[in-house]
């Protein structure tokens, strides 16, 4: 029998502010009802956003106006479709309460409200410090380890940075592990149970890590712990069937692991494309670079070259980790072993950004060595948000 699961996207605030509707009689609505399409709910928004309302009425020209409102405040009256609006959510610095409200006629008015996350960079700190994980290998792959700070060179949008902070990185890590249980899965997850059993032993006893499944829900099967047993029966647990939601799964660790400071992975495994997700695969990739986690994926079995294979390299690339490709299940102990090899071989690296405009615009990295024969890895950038307080 399949064991008990916690739904991760599951919120008190979901709870409380979805899909809600005014108290009037259903007969009377009709089939008059509204949604908010974009942005989903608890998804990080900044900038000039676009808010898109489904409105569902059996005769269109009933619809009096639509409400679009911030906070407390209506900032926008539209009074036909397509039924959305451009608000820019500045900074992203603050959560917002976005609500839509539809007026019939007939006095019938229905509603639908989201609340949006503030975008919280938390690799900024007061004195404007910006952290680094980075990889090198030779020109066969493998990695490097013996390299000084005089080495690299790290530029911020094109300029050369003085770096303030080196050295081998052995630091805890906290971890997310992200299991594919769709039902392409079922026959491959025996190999997955003993890959990924194995990898959650090389933790050291001050790492933490956690466990999620996902098919067309997403379910946190383990949450942080040190715990090599209980890590490795939750991965033994999961069972193959329905869809893929992928990028759920990915916002789900982001909302779990991405306030935690310190270094941070995310190894996540997959077989397919994404069929599902509430949320977009834009999204998933404004949070990946809104978060100093390296994401290192495997795909599984893919056909090479294909659109799914090219979301999980630009997800890992943009955020220094490594994709894998594993043509067969009976590949992943190795690249599970390589990725435990990888995040005992990073250097860390600090500087002081000279950049005074902290508006969320987006800041260009580059790291790379002086030694031809070397290859660096790193995220590609951060968003120009400073982190809160305490």
């Amino acid at each position: 029998m399949r064991p008990l699961r916690l739904i991760f996207l599951s919120s008190v605030v979901l709870a409380l502010f979805t899909g809600s509707v005014t108290a009037q009689d259903s007969t009377r609505r009709k089939g008059f009802s509204i949604t908010i399409a974009e942005p989903p709910n608890q998804t990080v928004v900044f900038g000039r956003t676009k808010i898109v309302a489904d409105l569902k009425s059996t005769d269109a020209s009933q619809v009096e106006r639509v409400e679009f409102i911030v906070g407390d405040t209506v900032v926008f009256v539209d009074r036909e479709s397509p039924w959305e609006y451009f608000h820019d959510f500045g900074a992203g610095d603050r959560s917002n309460i976005v609500k839509v409200v539809a007026h019939h006629i007939e006095g019938v008015t229905v509603s639908d409200t989201i609340v949006t996350r503030k975008l919280r960079f938390v690799t900024v700190d007061r004195v404007n410090r910006v952290l680094l994980w980075v990889t090198a290998t030779d020109k066969k792959g493998d990695l490097i380890t013996d390299l000084e700070e005089d080495d690299f060179v790290l530029n911020e949008n094109g300029e050369p940075q003085k770096i303030i902070d080196f050295y081998r990185e052995d630091r805890p890590i906290t971890m997310a592990i992200l299991v594919d249980t769709s039902g392409s899965m079922r026959d491959k997850l025996k190999d997955v149970h003993e890959a990924a059993g194995d990898f959650v032993s090389t933790l050291r006893p001050e790492d933490k890590a956690l466990v999620i499944d996902f098919n067309a829900n997403v379910f946190l099967i383990q949450d942080l712990t040190a715990d090599h047993e209980a890590l490795r029966k939750s991965i033994e647990s999961t069972e193959a069937f329905a869809n893929t939601a992928l990028y759920d799964a990915l916002h789900a660790s982001y909302r779990r692991i991405g306030d935690i400071e310190g270094r941070k992975a995310i190894v996540v495994l997959s077989d397919g494309e994404d069929t599902i997700s509430q949320f977009s695969y834009q999204r998933v990739l404004k949070e990946a670079k809104s978060n100093n986690t390296m994401i290192f994926s495997i795909g599984l079995g893919y056909g090479g070259g294909g659109a799914d294979t090219n979301v999980l390299k630009e997800l890992s690339a943009s955020t220094g980790g490594q994709f894998f490709y594993a043509k067969k299940p009976q590949q992943l102990v190795e690249i599970y072993a390589r990725i435990a090899e990888e995040l005992r071989a990073q250097f860390y690296i600090s500087y002081s950004t000279n950049n005074e405009k902290w508006d969320g615009h987006w800041i260009k990295l580059k790291v790379h060595s002086k030694r031809d024969d070397v290859s660096i890895r790193a995220r590609r950038g951060y968003f120009a948000v400073r982190r809160e307080d305490g």
